[in-house]
């Protein structure tokens, strides 16, 4: 299957994985974190909004408790500096470029204040004075719920933020009853916050793969795990405005499974369904390259699309198709042509062009399709389109290449084209 069907399922997959260490591959982890950005943007805000809040309500509680050098230390760090920090940084959430790198200065925002909030205490302390040291508290929460930060940054600050004030305790301030006391309620405000962090976390990057996973369902056929309808125009898009621009060749094939109806009402419907499922297995072992892709066209009709492949390559691929779908072996007694599955189909190849879309090659192939089931089904038309825009648009419906008789599709490996 090639990598774009692959990719619709990276989702289910990495959710059957797990991701107990809050990561997920490279590329999967880009795509959560510029999504989770994006998501908490308005987080980001409320906890500047919320820090600034507190700051202004506790410091003049902060400032009635202390006197001289203290309140004037106090006064330059939460005054002259965290205040018009947290106003310069709710600014800088409009900015674009600021955007991009909010996570990191919400960390250091976080430090800076749990920091300047030790030393303010510490100092205190040492001249004599008491200055609550629950604000840290406070601090460390909004750091780990409010301010957007993912778990290691947030585990990361509240770590550092009370080693500082350990260290602080031992070593700077002079001791009083409750020293420890003030301690293990830090620490345990890290055990709370933290595991409060990494649940949130957790459910966050669920979502993420909970809707990544729904919206790659609305992308492939239910039944055969092929590209639907819809993902089919998407990306045949793609890999024609490539190949336009590339001047690659484009092989489609459109395939329809001979006489499906006889088959449905002699075996069954269950039976009908395990068909399709077994020629879509196979069909899409045919496609491998990432460009390459197989899909559900509709009822018991398949595309197979091959990006740079030749004109001369028709004839193995149709080949092949033939090959692999005798192999299957399915049993079609109603059929007028085997006694097996078959499939008629219709393979056009050219470069896209202006007036070369899409929709001429998906009429083009329908019209062979149409055709081979004319000649008495159970083979595959070919079709160059000719390289000059005016020969295209005058082409003929008639088919002017290989007759191959088609057949069912192995499950098992067979040589791929490449």
């Amino acid at each position: 299957m090639a990598d774009f069907e692959q990719d619709l399922q990276k989702y289910r997959r990495q959710m059957d994985i797990g991701f107990r260490n809050l990561s997920f591959p490279p590329e999967m982890e880009a795509e959560y974190i510029s999504q989770y950005f994006e998501r908490n943007i308005a987080k980001q805000r409320t906890a500047l909004w919320v820090s600034s809040i507190l700051v202004l309500m506790l410091t003049p509680f902060d400032l009635f408790l202390l006197s001289g050098k203290p309140q004037e230390f106090y006064t330059l760090i939460r005054v002259g500096m965290v205040i018009p920090l947290l106003v310069v940084a709710y600014i800088c959430t409009y900015i674009d470029v600021f955007q991009r790198h909010f996570q990191a200065l919400a960390f250091l925002m976080v430090l800076f204040i749990g920091l300047s909030t030790n030393l303010c205490v510490a100092y205190a302390a040492k001249l004599g004075q008491t200055l609550p040291a629950q604000g840290l508290i406070l601090i460390i929460f909004v750091g780990f719920l409010l301010a957007g930060l993912r778990f290691r940054h947030s585990l990361s600050s509240a770590c550092i933020l009370f080693i500082s004030y350990c260290l602080l305790a031992i070593f700077y301030m002079p001791r009083h009853p409750l020293w420890i006391h003030e301690i293990i309620f830090i620490f345990g405000s890290c055990l709370i916050g933290g595991a409060s962090a990494f649940t949130l976390e957790y459910q966050s990057r669920l979502g993420f793969l909970q809707k990544g996973a729904l919206r790659s369902a609305a992308k492939i056929d239910p039944l055969t795990n092929l590209l639907n309808r819809g993902a089919i125009n998407q990306q045949l898009e793609i890999i024609m405005d490539y190949a336009f621009r590339e001047k690659k060749f484009i092989t489609m094939v459109l395939l329809d499974v001979d006489y499906f109806k006889r088959y449905n009402d002699n075996y069954g419907h269950l039976a009908g369904d395990a068909c399709l499922i077994e020629v879509a297995k196979a069909l899409s072992k045919g496609c491998r390259r990432s460009l390459d892709f197989a899909g559900r066209y509709g009822g018991e009709e398949f595309i197979l699309v091959w990006f740079d492949t030749k004109p001369e390559e028709m004839d193995r691929l149709s080949t092949l198709i033939s090959s692999q779908i005798e192999a299957l072996n399915i049993p079609h007694e109603k059929s007028k042509v085997a006694e097996y599955i078959t499939l008629s189909g219709g393979m056009v190849t050219g470069i896209p062009s202006e007036a070369l879309t899409s929709n001429v090659y998906i009429q083009k192939a329908d019209d062979l399709l149409y055709e081979s089931k004319n000649r008495g089904r159970s083979r595959i038309l070919c079709y160059t389109f000719p390289a000059e825009l005016s020969e295209l648009t005058q082409a003929s419906n008639t088919p002017s290449c290989n007759d191959q008789s088609s057949a069912k599709i192995p499950v098992s490996s067979n040589e791929i084209p490449q």
